[in-house]
Parts: C-alpha cells; structure tokens; sequence
C-alpha cells in the first residue's frame, strides 16, 4: 500500500466514523443490524460452498482435481489424513482457496 492510499485510507475510515457517531441510536441498530445480516449471509455461503465441495461425485473427484486439491478436499471433508500439515499444505489450502473465490 502507498502513503497515499494509506492516507485516503484512513481518511475514508474516519469519515465513517463521524458519520456512525452522528447517527441517532435507532440509526446505529439498522446500522448494526445491517451488518450483522451482511455476516450471517456470508457465513451461509461458505456452508453451502463447502458442502457443495464435499458433496462432490467420486468419478469427478479424480477426474476434476489435481493431487493438492484432492488432499485439500481429503482433510475439508473429513477423508484421512496421516501426516502432519506442512507448510507446503498451507499454502496449497490458500492457493485452493484463491480457485474458489475467483481470485
């Protein structure tokens, strides 16, 4: 991040929070309430985005993933894992992750 983005940034950031101390309290419970449905609805995706992974067909399984996603799916879904995570494991997690949210 520059300084500059840094600074607009943070301008940002307290600009919100003039305007979030400036709401009346019925105004900060919408505001709450808001963002707490936001939350739920994110979290609600993610349970469905990893059921839907390990409800997977087993032909797909094998023909879809590569070794590194398959033992991803392994440890996300319960299969059997008999080593201990490594670092290596981590960041194909992170790159798994990185195919799924289209990054």
């Amino acid at each position: 991040m520059t300084a500059r983005s840094v600074r607009t940034f943070a301008g940002l950031l307290l600009g919100a929070g003039f305007f979030v101390a400036a709401c009346t309290p019925t105004q900060q419970a919408a505001l709450g309430a808001g963002v707490e449905k936001a939350r739920q609805t994110k979290d609600s995706e993610a349970e469905i985005l990893k059921a839907s992974l390990c409800a997977m067909s087993l032909g797909a399984y094998h023909r879809v993933n590569n070794a590194i996603e398959r033992r991803a799916l392994d440890v996300l879904c319960g299969g059997e894992w008999t080593r201990p995570v490594t670092a290596d494991d981590l960041r194909s997690f992170r790159e798994f992750g990185d195919l799924l949210g289209g990054s």
